[in-house]
């Protein structure tokens, strides 16, 4: 037996798939790939499969990646050509590794935030600008006092990194680095709405593009 490491991108509309629905699917098409999968013992035996960090509703990928349990010896490009074959339109394999770093390490997530439509440029641009050049971006977001979930203040100026805005074929592109992991995580499309609240005629898209480690190093 032997884990490793599954990587994949999640695109089109299957990014409007809940995780649960997205771990069912998955495992479906594990089980069509004839890959010999390691199951847990006991009354109720299921396999081994975990996710590094869950995707948000209605967010693209480029860097999910899985962990499962394998027996025998398949090799990594083995399992990568069965499971391309199985998966659905919007899943596409790109890699199978062996884990380097433990995903409760994750800290950092790596953004794109597409704007499109019919809106002028330079009127984004200057929305953008002018929230990413404000003392505080004070937001209200769902959190946890005791067992309630109460309504907190966050100011996301300060977790904002490395914002770089960029024109598109059809619009204009925000990238920015965002506190992601166990410890804090913050949601891109708080920003996003936040920007879209002044150019209302704009359609986002949000794209998840690489997963870091507190010093940056890239996920592995």
């Amino acid at each position: 037996m032997r884990l490793v490491r599954i990587w994949f991108e999640k695109k089109g509309m299957i990014r409007y798939i809940s995780h649960l629905d997205l771990m069912r699917t998955v495992t479906r098409a594990i089980r069509r790939s004839e890959i010999p999968l390691w199951y847990t013992e006991g009354f109720n035996p299921h396999p081994y499969m975990t996710f590094s960090l869950p995707l948000s509703l209605g967010m693209e990928s480029e860097c999910e990646s899985m962990d499962i349990k394998i027996e025998g010896d398949i090799t990594d490009s083995e399992i990568l050509g069965k499971l391309t074959a199985a998966m659905p339109d919007g899943i596409h394999v790109t890699a199978v590794t062996e884990p380097v770093f433990d995903p409760k390490e994750i800290a950092y997530g790596e953004f794109t935030l597409d704007f499109d439509g019919d809106f002028d440029r330079e009127k984004m641009k200057e929305a953008i600008n002018s929230l990413l050049s404000q003392d505080e971006i004070i937001i209200q977001k769902l959190g946890k006092k005791g067992h309630k979930k109460v309504m907190k203040e966050l100011d996301l100026k300060p977790l904002i990194f490395d914002p770089a805005i960029t024109d598109t074929e059809s619009g204009v592109r925000l990238f920015v680095r965002l506190p992601a992991g166990s410890k804090t995580n913050v949601n891109p499309s708080l920003l996003a709405d936040l920007i879209g609240k002044e150019v209302p005629e704009a359609v986002c898209l949000i794209t998840r593009k690489r997963l870091l480690m507190s010093d940056l190093t890239e996920f592995k």
